[in-house]
């Protein structure tokens, strides 16, 4: 048995030309380009979905708070809700009337329908706003039973 040399010498294997290189970086540059595109853009898509779930619950709470509210005689107003500020304004689309009770008489309240308009913002910014109709009621009237005085 003999052992034989390659016929080939280590001159003729030289590894990558300068022309493979630049195109392997190029190829590189590209793919790393739009890795950092994509993520660039999850990010701004991550932010914003926090912002609109910050404010959904602002809402809620704006909402909530809204209900406490006698609106027939406070129509504006400003409070703050975990670091948003909120503006509301309320504007009366239906007259006050009579409540009517289910067997048809006047009832103890009166109903009135309001257009509420919220604006909500941050550090100086406005970050949103929405709009609602609410449905307000004050009591007017004493329960009586016929014959009292």
């Amino acid at each position: 048995m003999s052992l034989r040399l390659p016929t080939h010498s280590l001159t003729q294997s030289r590894g990558f030309t300068l022309l493979e290189a630049i195109v392997a970086l190029a190829i590189f540059s590209m793919v790393a380009i739009g890795i950092y595109s994509w993520i660039n853009t999850n990010l701004i898509t991550l932010n914003r979905l926090a912002d609109v779930a910050a404010t959904e619950q602002v809402l809620h709470s704006s909402m909530e708070r809204l209900n406490l509210v006698d609106m027939s005689k406070e129509t504006s107003g400003r409070f703050n809700v975990n670091g948003y500020w909120v503006e509301w304004n309320a504007e009366l689309l239906e007259p006050w009337k009579n409540g009517i009770t289910a067997a048809g008489a006047i009832g103890l309240y009166d109903l009135g329908l309001f257009n509420i308009k919220l604006v909500f913002s941050k550090d100086d910014r406005v970050v949103g706003g929405y709009e609602y109709r609410h449905a307000a009621y004050k009591k007017v009237r004493e329960f009586k039973v016929e014959g009292d005085n």
